[in-house]
């Protein structure tokens, strides 16, 4: 069966719409962090698709780095470290704190997964402790004091 085309002119979300599907990305982030890379990667193409930029931008990283470990789990070499390099150029130059997720730490994890399975080279980064698979972590928001 062929794959349907996907739309090329949908109507972007405004941010209100966004918010509205925030419940998305939290169930991604879930997923992701509980090792259900290829799932969190279908959730969040969802909210990608319609997203403006530059949302979407950060959206598709995230989806990047999902995908890369769908590669790791497939015993895919290529497909991970180019993933994590993709995904990387794309959530790096967001603020720390993008969309409530501590952007700077999934970037350092991310950077370091890279580098560690870069080191080890095609034939070993299956000795790579998967263990060390970043998690996505979101920015704890304090209300300002009243008065």
């Amino acid at each position: 069966m062929a794959k349907q085309a996907r739309p090329r002119n949908l109507a972007l979300l405004t941010d209100e719409e966004f918010e509205a599907r925030r419940p998305l990305l939290l169930a991604g982030i879930g997923q992701f962090n509980d090792g259900y890379f290829f799932e969190a990667h279908e959730t969040w193409e969802e909210l990608w698709l319609p997203s403006p930029w530059p949302t979407r931008s950060f959206l598709q990283g995230i989806i990047q780095l999902a995908a890369a470990f769908v590669h790791l789990m497939r015993h895919e070499y290529p497909g991970t470290v180019r993933l994590l390099g993709y995904g990387l150029k794309k959530i790096e130059p967001f603020p720390p704190d993008f969309l409530g997720i501590d952007v700077a730490r999934l970037v350092a994890e991310a950077r370091r997964a890279r580098d560690e399975l870069v080191a080890l080279g095609p034939r070993r980064f299956e000795e790579w402790d998967q263990r060390r698979i970043p998690r996505i972590h979101l920015i704890e928001r304090s209300e300002p004091p009243a008065g």
